[in-house]
């Protein structure tokens, strides 16, 4: 049995990787390829995790890949060149492929797993996944003109599982994590709102979102868990007031 699970991580990886190629290949309805491709990739995963559908635990490692799958596949479709979609598929690939591999040590092999391991993926998995998914928000909202509370709404409970499960994943007492994880929602729901008013193109938006979800995650981290300190905190304004000013001069401005 434990011979199958191992297997998982090749099993996930296939699986997107076919889906990938077929939405660059073939002309396979593309909702039914994202569809099967979602649905056979989280019954693998939900056969990893032992179907313990009672547990946090079981959804957040099964949403947290999942979620990253959908939103790049939302970005996928607003790219233009064949080579940067390719690009971005091999990399959710490789990124998918890690995050079960280390799921699979977690669960099935403790002994092999190397500490803080899926902490620190499932931050980087998580903020991938706010800038795919804002980057298919703003680009719904200008192209498809979707309403704005509809997106918003959506966005609010994605952002509240986000949070959660990063502040989860860190250790932080479940009642103490919901707090911030509802405050974290709304400010970034709010944030999210605002930015779509910016004359300024979907990426950029999307990078100053993200930017906007790290610092609020990292700091809510270091509060909940007592280590917010000066330092830690000028550190995070340091970064952010950095990279603002680099999004901000490399945007195109309508």
């Amino acid at each position: 049995m434990i011979l199958l699970h191992r297997l998982s991580s090749f099993g996930v990886t296939c699986i997107v990787a076919a889906g990938f190629s077929l939405l660059l290949f073939s002309r396979v309805h593309p909702a039914l390829v994202i569809l099967l491709t979602a649905l056979f990739a989280g019954l693998l995963l939900a056969r990893l995790l032992g179907w313990h559908v009672r547990t946090f635990q079981f959804w957040h490692l099964l949403g947290t890949p999942l979620l990253l799958l959908l939103s790049s596949f939302g970005s996928f479709f607003l790219l233009e060149s064949a080579t940067i979609k390719g690009a971005l598929s091999l990399f959710v690939v490789v990124l998918l492929f890690l995050f079960v591999e280390q799921v699979f040590s977690f669960v099935h092999l403790p002994v092999a797993y190397q500490p803080f391991t899926l902490e620190y993926l499932t931050g980087l998995l998580h903020m991938l996944s706010v800038f795919f998914l804002s980057v298919l928000g703003f680009g719904l909202s200008l192209f498809l003109q979707t309403p704005l509370w509809l997106l918003s709404l959506v966005f609010f409970c994605i952002l509240f599982f986000i949070v959660y499960g990063t502040l989860w994943v860190g250790k932080v007492e479940p009642a103490r994590a919901k707090p911030y994880a509802f405050a974290g929602a709304v400010l970034t729901t709010e944030l999210f709102a605002s930015l779509s008013y910016l004359p300024t193109g979907f990426y950029s938006n999307a990078a100053f979102l993200a930017l906007g979800v790290y610092v609020f995650l990292g700091l809510s981290r270091a509060h909940a868990l007592h280590k917010l300190s000066k330092e830690v905190l000028r550190r995070y304004l340091l970064v952010c007031a950095a990279l603002a000013i680099l999004i901000a001069t490399t945007s195109q401005w309508v």
